[in-house]
């Protein structure tokens, strides 16, 4: 039986490393938005309070995967699984809501 503390720091563990990984793929976009867009101009094509909500959605990620882990043994494998959740799922969240929210 897993005790309500143990329970609040696997959640939050995960919060935690759900938005790691999606720092991890704003790391990446950025990079790549570096490499297409001019010195001067880097900073206008950054849409902030985009990032902000994709950071947020990384942790809603991160939050359900550690929901759904929970009771499993923490190990590194557990652990970099929650951290791929928050960079994939991200995605599919995102996808999600642009697809039934932003379109209607």
């Amino acid at each position: 039986i897993v005790s309500i503390y143990e329970t609040a720091v696997f959640i939050f563990t995960g919060a935690f490393l759900g938005m790691v990984g999606q720092l991890i793929r704003v790391v990446i976009g950025l990079k790549k938005l570096k490499e297409r867009s001019p010195s001067e101009n880097f900073g206008k094509d950054i849409d902030t309070k985009q990032l902000v909500i994709s950071i947020f959605i990384g942790v809603v990620a991160g939050t359900i995967a550690a929901l759904t882990l929970l009771g499993e043994e923490i190990d590194k494998q557990t652990l970099f699984t929650i951290v791929a959740i928050g960079y994939a799922g991200t995605d599919f969240i995102e996808g999600f809501i642009k697809k039934y929210y932003v379109s209607n």
